[in-house]
């Protein structure tokens, strides 16, 4: 069977985001990609209160997130050479089966009771490994299915997606927890990466790609080599890499809900709820489709956004204040990620973007892991205040210095479409 090509875009610029979904094989993956990503929240919100129930301490509950990204971080060059060279799509229908098979393993380990805190730092190993795979080839097939000019659109429902899987996600998570056991919503999980294996077997398939040749090595940095020629691969993914190494926002909403704020494990709750809504909205304003066509600009201020408001957070005089300053850092969140994936998207040939793709993921899933660990340190040594205003001015003036380059001004002034 011959491959598909994506269908024609309409001429309209300003059809909303939500327009995108009407492109069969877009949708399939979009829709598939939110129930597992729901699943995922659940899971990763009932390991976390399994850990702590099983060791109830608060040092091997932080673990899991470093056992997770290590595999991650380690083998996403892999993952993406190979997205580069192997079939999308049954590269991802294999790491999908793989993890539903390891949270399997996860339900039956708890209903036995024969389940260990080792046994879960296994398998977030394991499904941290998996994601190496899974995230760099989501993102390669996503200029597949959809046509160009409607890139920064699949962007902006792909982090609508993330966002509001976030929000339901853990509170679906609780719920099923409260009432029915752990081994429920980690059984959840594993039906929802169904949801994924049927949409790709029900997709269309793929152009084809000519797999690079050369040295092993060489084609594991191919995506390196190409974004250093490429200034506009290459600055967004110097962004990406400085804002998720000075934010360290898990640290930074646990130590100033708690010591600065004193509003408790609710109040906790309510300032990350605000940020997932200022990121939902801004989606939905940025959905409208009117910006597609110059991300550089507002690249550029959501990455500023983001730094300012971790800085007035310092600042900020009551709990109130600091939720308002939050819910900008959502926004800015949701601006920037969007811009950059599609100015990444656009300026990436098809033959690179698997390895391009998993730099970029490395960046934002796994730079945050030392993000907190930074932010941990700055915190214990100068304080809460003075760290989160020395990473928020340095995110800031990061921003401006990266947007003041001859190459961005540049693409500022151009259509990128």
């Amino acid at each position: 069977m011959a491959a598909i090509s994506p269908p024609a875009a309409p001429e309209s610029r300003r059809q909303h985001a939500l327009s995108t979904l009407r492109h069969r094989d877009f949708r399939l993956l979009w829709t598939g990609q939110l129930v597992s990503s729901i699943g995922d929240q659940m899971q990763q919100i009932a390991i976390s209160w399994h850990l702590y129930l099983l060791t109830n301490s608060p040092l091997q509950l932080g673990l899991v997130g470093a056992v997770r990204s290590v595999p991650f971080i380690t083998l996403s060059l892999i993952g993406g050479a190979m997205a580069d060279s192997l079939d999308r799509r049954r590269l991802l229908w294999t790491t999908n089966l793989l993890q539903m098979l390891s949270t399997a393993v996860l339900v039956i380990s708890t209903v036995n009771g024969t389940i260990t805190p080792q046994l879960i730092y296994v398998i977030a190993f394991i499904q941290g490994g998996t994601s190496a795979f899974d995230a760099p080839t989501r993102q390669a097939m996503i200029p597949n299915i959809v046509p160009r000019p409607e890139l920064a659109n699949a962007m902006t429902l792909n982090t609508l997606l993330r966002q509001s899987s976030v929000v339901v996600g853990p509170a679906v998570g609780g719920l099923v927890i409260a009432q029915f056991g752990l081994s429920w919503a980690y059984a959840a999980n594993a039906v929802s990466f169904l949801a994924v294996v049927l949409a790709v077997g029900l997709m269309r398939p793929l152009p084809k790609i000519t797999p690079t040749t050369g040295p092993m090595w060489e084609r594991f940095i191919g995506g390196w080599q190409y974004a250093q020629h490429a200034p506009l691969v290459l600055v967004p993914l110097g962004l990406e890499t400085l804002r998720s190494l000075l934010l360290g926002a898990n640290v930074y909403s646990v130590v100033f809900t708690r010591d600065i704020f004193h509003v408790g494990p609710e109040g906790l709750g309510t300032f990350r709820t605000v940020i997932a809504i200022g990121a939902v909205l801004g989606g939905i304003a940025i959905g409208t489709g009117r910006f597609s066509s110059r991300p550089v600009p507002l690249m550029v201020l959501g990455y500023g956004l983001e730094g300012a408001s971790l800085f007035a957070l310092a600042l900020a005089p009551s709990f109130s204040v600091a939720l308002a300053v939050m819910f900008l850092n959502g926004v800015g969140n949701v601006t920037a990620e969007v811009m950059r994936n599609t100015l990444v998207q656009l300026k990436t040939p098809d033959e690179v973007r698997g390895r391009v793709s998993a730099l970029s993921q490395m960046a934002t899933y796994g730079g945050p892991q030392l993000g907190q660990l930074q932010a941990g340190a700055l915190v214990s040594t100068v304080g809460p205040t003075t760290a989160a205003l020395s990473d928020g001015f340095a995110i800031l003036a990061g921003s401006i210095v990266f947007g003041l380059l001859p190459s961005m001004r540049r693409a500022a002034r151009e259509r990128l479409d």
